[in-house]
């Protein structure tokens, strides 16, 4: 008796659910913070870049109205925010790969959204010498709607998880959709 209960809340809301997906290309600038190696009886400094570019590619996938999964792949250049007196390279790179979910707030031509995704950071060179480790991604963002098919907008995001190495993005970003209706 449950199940056809919650199977008549549910069914309505999976009918909705035709498929639309969509898959957004973004490019922005990069910042990293993360603690360097302690000299002497000092307390370790923290360390961020002079500048940084990113660039990601974003999947995402409906599953209700407001509702979508979420894949993205992205990586980032850092140039500088090496401590003195150490033997690093001025440049440095992280990767991100994370999966989660997006919350559309309204269904109007500027839709603000948000998201939230785990995955894994891989950092190297530099600073940020730290091979790969587990990440939870927050984010949010505006798309302003140009057609069915086509939005343009930005987003910021936050990937970091025991202070290892904080990564924040600020993209604009491009999407193509298709499968709706």
């Amino acid at each position: 008796m449950r199940r056809r209960w919650l199977l008549a809340i549910l069914a309505p809301a999976l009918a909705h659910a035709d498929g639309e997906q969509a898959v957004s290309v973004e490019a922005g600038y990069a910042t990293f913070s993360t603690v360097g190696k302690k000299v002497g009886s000092m307390a370790p400094p923290a360390l961020s870049p002079d500048w940084g570019l990113n660039l990601a590619v974003v999947y995402e996938r409906e599953v209700s109205s407001d509702l979508y999964l979420r894949a993205e792949g992205a990586g980032a250049y850092f140039e500088g925010g090496t401590q003195a007196k150490m033997k690093q390279t001025d440049t440095s790179y992280a990767g991100v790969a994370d999966l989660g979910v997006v919350f559309r707030f309204d269904v109007l031509r500027d839709v603000p959204y948000a998201f939230g995704a785990v995955g894994g950071v891989l950092s190297g060179g530099g600073p940020i010498d730290r091979g790969s480790d587990f990440v939870v991604v927050i984010g949010g963002g505006l798309d302003w709607l140009q057609s069915r098919k086509r939005s343009y907008g930005f987003e910021a995001k936050l990937a970091s998880f025991g202070g290892n190495i904080t990564v924040f993005t600020v993209n604009l970003r491009a999407t193509s959709r298709w499968g709706f209706f």
